[in-house]
């Protein structure tokens, strides 16, 4: 892709730039990066957020952007009320220009003269101040009496504590603030940094008039490609399909012209001539009207994206892009497809599962692709297969109604993603490889594992069956116990367990919503544990994190309601039925160098109140809401966690088959590629 003529010094003073803005601040660089490109773009961008989340002083800190120039000042603020007047937004009346019976305003040092104005509580403005904001937002033009009067404002940045509903006079001002970014408080393990001293600010050198006006002409010089003005017109059916019933989500041909220009600047900033991918991903900050849709946009925009991505070839220094194509020449007979990752083995039936048995078929390393849901109730005997490589169900299911194991074990530097099983786990083993985004029905997904990654993995029994050593576990959905015995120096985050067991053990049970025993410096944190237990003729104790704490690390927990039978029980954190022992909420028993830390349960349990220890503090279930869980564990429910209102507790956003996994397609494993939309987001200085 060919570079534009700009300075190639540029981008590295863009990155220059954001350090400078960046500094002393917290959590503030996703909307400083796109405040700044909204200036750079003489766009104008919406903050939305509580107070005291520094959205006044992003505006002055991005007013230091830009250099003066003649006859215009830098920066202008205000916050405005219903009672504010035109006065005060836009200058008072020109006294002489009255004496000559003309209506003109003295606007020197007002709003219609600066480069950069900030406005905040933006919706609450009367309404002759946001009549005359219309055309000074769209056009840059302000009517002065009877002159119309040039505008030299590069962007407008308006705060408000919440979006308009129900004002429909307000859409077409919201509808001029083409990107809206939410800004929220400092997530709680970020909260240290705020003691900190300020530091002296990073020197910029601002940008001219001449570098925005060079910035503007190559922008406008900006190929789009076919492949991306389908992308963006894929993007507009689906966000109409997708809000059909909303009426609050509407995308105007404006806002269309808008993103293009967006879209351009994007491109000469990083350097190049054409519109690539990553730039269209920057929609996610465009296309919605109401927070609440903010999520389901980015990754419908993503969705979208990944169908046009494929793979890149990197050969030492260089890169050869090879573009989609039809499957070659089969490179074993019996299957299409030559194994590679841009061209897998394509599993269609039930002889293709089968045949994996083989070594020359699932033992090199190869890629497959299933294309189809594949039942394979007719096998009685089920093949011993010994995976070595990399499959991707596709979203497909394979079934059978006898319990086997897909894989007997799956070989090192291997991997498999969005798979259903139905009837089957997924392996008795795994070693060394990557699980993501699977689903098991009527069976746990694997027996054990070792060095392994499990991401976005849902089963409805266990996740791991018996033990999982140095294993990196996160954002996985079980009903029964996580990890059925043991968990060594594992690192498990951002985990749902819905516990609920039916086991026909004997006599007393002991069991850990996570694990059974935690040892040798394992990590569990930002999990939730509920349930219900089906069974009522036995004892059976549940500790909501593990049964045993050993020289390991739980915090930032929490246990919510369990049942036993049809009814909540009040002790331990599961009680049998004529007795009442506690267990500790959060771990039975905690050994060695153990740190239990800001772990939390409902009060309807019994046990004693402490964040820091096995019961986790006592928490009502008036302040059992997602307020609690972001503000005081620090829980990400802007990507990772959702709150369910009617069961009041938080579930996964994205987990299971089809799950969108770190913004984007996994990268390959295998070190000579990598997928185009990754690399492209990677090398975006705006993502």
């Amino acid at each position: 892709m060919e570079e534009n003529s700009l300075s190639p010094d540029l981008k590295s003073k863009i990155q220059t730039v954001l350090a400078g803005l960046n500094q002393g601040l917290v959590e503030r660089d996703t909307v400083l990066k796109m405040a700044l490109l909204t200036v750079l773009a003489g766009e104008n961008i919406l903050l939305i957020g509580p107070p005291g989340t520094a959205k006044s002083l992003i505006a002055r800190r991005i007013a230091e952007v830009l250099a003066p120039i003649d006859n215009s000042h830098r920066y202008f603020e205000y916050l405005l009320t219903k009672f504010s007047t035109p006065d005060e937004i836009f200058g008072p009346l020109s006294i002489a220009a009255l004496k000559a019976d003309c209506v003109k305003r003295n606007t020197a040092g007002y709003l219609p003269t600066v480069r950069i104005a900030f406005l905040d509580e933006i919706f609450k403005a009367s309404s002759s101040i946001l009549n005359a904001l219309l055309t000074i937002l769209n056009e840059r033009l302000y009517h002065n009496g009877a002159e119309l009067q040039h505008v030299p404002m590069q962007a407008l940045i308006a705060a408000s504590n919440e979006l308009p509903t129900g004002q429909d006079e307000l859409s077409a001002l919201y509808d001029r603030f083409l990107v809206r970014v939410f800004v929220g408080y400092v997530q709680l393990d970020n909260l240290p940094l705020l003691f900190a001293k300020t530091p002296e600010p990073v020197p910029f050198t601002p940008f001219s008039g001449e570098e925005l006006a060079a910035i503007k002409s190559a922008a406008d010089e900006v190929t789009i490609p076919p492949h991306i003005v389908e992308a963006v017109q894929q993007i507009w059916q689906k966000h109409r399909e997708m809000f059909k019933e909303d009426n609050r989500e509407q995308l105007s041909d404006r806002r269309l012209k808008k993103i293009i220009k967006l879209l351009s600047v994007s491109a000469v900033t990083n350097g190049r001539t054409e519109v690539d991918l990553s730039d269209v991903l920057l929609l996610k900050d465009c296309l919605w009207n109401h927070y609440d849709n903010a999520l389901k946009v980015r990754e419908m925009i993503l969705g979208v994206l990944q169908g046009f991505s494929y793979e890149v070839v990197i050969e030492g220094a260089s890169q050869i892009i090879e573009k989609p194509k039809q499957a070659s020449k089969s490179v074993i007979k019996g299957y299409k497809g030559s194994g590679t990752q841009n061209d897998p083995i394509l599993i269609e039936d039930i002889h293709h599962i089968e045949r994996l048995e083989q070594s020359e078929v699932g033992q090199q390393g190869y890629y497959f692709k299933q294309t189809a849901d594949i039942d394979c109730s007719a096998l009685t005997t089920w093949p011993n297969i010994d995976f070595c490589g990399h499959y991707d169900g596709g979203c497909h299911t394979i079934k059978r109604d006898k319990r086997a194991a897909l894989f007997e074990k799956i070989q090192p530097r291997s991997s498999v993603c969005h798979l259903k099983l139905d009837g089957l786990s997924l392996a008795d083993r795994v070693d060394d490889s990557e699980i993501v985004a699977c689903t098991t029905v009527r069976c746990s997904l694997l027996g054990t594992a070792k060095n392994s990654h499990v991401i976005a993995c849902k089963a409805e029994r266990h996740l791991i069956v018996k033990n999982a050593t140095q294993c990196v576990i996160k954002r996985c959905h079980s009903s029964w116990s996580l990890i059925g015995n043991t968990a060594t120096a594992c690192k498990i985050s951002d985990c749902l367990i819905t516990l609920t067991p039916s086991s026909k053990k004997e006599g007393a049970y002991n069991m850990g919503g996570v694990v059974d025993v935690l040892i040798d410096m394992s990590v569990v944190e930002q999990s939730f544990v509920t349930g219900r237990y089906k069974s009522t003729d036995r004892h059976v104790f549940v500790s909501s994190i593990t049964t045993n704490c050993n020289n390991s690390t739980i915090r930032c927990c929490a246990f919510g309601v369990f049942q036993y039978g049809v009814h909540q029980m009040f002790g331990g954190l599961f009680l049998a039925v004529h007795s009442q022992v506690s267990k500790g909420r959060i771990a039975a028993e905690v050994k060695g160098q153990s740190t239990l830390q800001n772990n939390i349960a409902l009060d309807s349990h019994a046990g004693t109140s402490d964040s820091n220890g096995k019961d986790g503090k006592s928490v009502p279930v008036a302040l059992f809401t997602q307020h609690y869980f972001e503000n005081y564990l620090g829980w990400d429910f802007d990507t990772v966690w959702q709150w369910n209102t009617a069961e009041n507790r938080p579930e996964l956003q994205s987990v299971g088959v089809g799950a969108v996994v770190n913004g984007v397609k996994k990268a390959s494993t295998n070190s000579t590629t990598e997928d185009l939309l990754t690399q492209q987001i990677r090398a975006n200085i705006w993502l």
